[in-house]
């Protein structure tokens, strides 16, 4: 798991609580500030195939899917955003930024999607 206190920036490691695979974050909503010469996420980081590549099979396979054949058990991102637990004192932009400890759920496996390391 991830620091809670730490800001996700781009390049975050993701992991889906029904998939067997961990993917990385592209920040795309933000293009000035940054943290350690990296773009911070936003809540707004979240569209499959921009923010999660590859956009099929992205966390491997889908354990609700797991039975049906290929293509079909790969892990497709239905993201329902924005992200949930942003730091609310501070704004990218307009934007609330992401932490450690932020989340968002998968409306096709019912999955978790979480930070399980910042990219600090």
């Amino acid at each position: 798991m991830a620091n809670s206190k730490e800001y996700v920036v781009h390049g975050a490691t993701l992991k889906c609580t029904m998939g067997n695979k961990t993917t990385a974050l592209r920040v795309t909503n933000n293009r000035k500030y940054t943290m350690r010469g990296k773009k911070v996420a936003t809540v707004m980081d979240f569209a499959p195939a921009l923010n999660i590549f590859p956009p099929v099979g992205a966390f491997g396979i889908c354990k609700p899917y797991s039975a049906v054949p290929p293509p079909g058990n790969l892990c497709t991102p239905a993201l329902i955003g924005p992200w949930k637990m942003p730091y609310m004192p501070k704004v990218v932009g307009i934007l609330k930024p992401l932490l450690g400890n932020s989340f968002i759920t998968c409306g096709r496996g019912g999955g978790i999607i979480t930070i399980k390391k910042t990219g600090q």
